[in-house]
Parts: structure tokens; C-alpha cells; sequence
């Protein structure tokens, strides 16, 4: 992937944090933001590019080597609540996680949201 920065996701191309927990056996891939995200095109192509780099990374072999862990997880790290089209493209996310090998989990400062299924 090309080297791009944002304002708001910083280098597209880098991870921002990760981390190993030996407690319940997983590997956590922070993905923060900057500020609050708005609901614009630019906003949601750069979010989904950066997930992309992060899915892509989880499924190289150097990855796999170094974090054997059972359970991956992907935290989005959001300094509020973002735009209703943000969490709506961020549940929509979830399969896309999954079929990738890794949990989605948005956080909004100490708080993660609860994705449901419509009744």
C-alpha cells in the first residue's frame, strides 16, 4: 500500500498499536483516531483502508510467527461518537473482520459499542 497520511487515521499504511494479552490468549491491533469522524466519502475510504491494511497484515506468515495467539482482535479507538454513516460502515465491518480472522471492537473513550442485528 502506498504511503498516504491523514489528518484524521495519520499513515494509512502503519499500524498504530499492538499488543499481546496472555490472559485470554490474544493479540489486540489498536487502530486510533485522531477526532471526531465526520460522515464524508474521504472519511469513510481512509477508515476502510486503514482496516484493510490491518486485515491484510493479520494474514501474513511474519504475523502469524509472531503473534500465535488464538483470538485477534481489531479496536477502533474513536475520541467520540462519529457520524451515524462511521458506525453504521463500521458494523457493516464485522463480517469482513471475521472472515479475515479477527473481532471488531469499536471504543469511544472507556465505553465499547454494541453492534446488534436489526429485529
Amino acid at each position: 500500500m502506498a504511503k498516504r497520511k491523514t489528518e484524521l487515521f495519520g499513515d494509512i499504511s502503519l499500524i498504530d498499536i499492538i499488543y499481546s494479552r496472555k490472559d485470554d490468549n490474544s493479540v489486540v491491533l489498536v487502530l486510533v483516531t485522531a477526532d471526531y469522524l465526520d460522515g464524508s466519502p474521504e472519511t469513510q475510504m481512509d477508515l476502510l483502508d486503514k482496516l484493510e491494511g490491518y486485515l491484510k497484515h493479520i494474514q501474513s506468515d511474519e504475523f502469524k510467527k509472531e503473534y500465535p495467539q488464538k483470538n485477534v482482535f481489531i479496536e477502533v479507538e474513536l475520541t467520540e461518537l462519529p457520524d451515524v454513516l462511521i458506525t453504521d460502515l463500521l458494523a457493516k465491518c464485522q463480517n469482513w473482520c471475521v472472515e479475515n480472522g479477527a473481532t471488531l471492537r469499536v471504543r469511544v473513550g472507556d465505553n465499547y459499542i454494541r453492534f446488534v442485528d436489526d429485529i
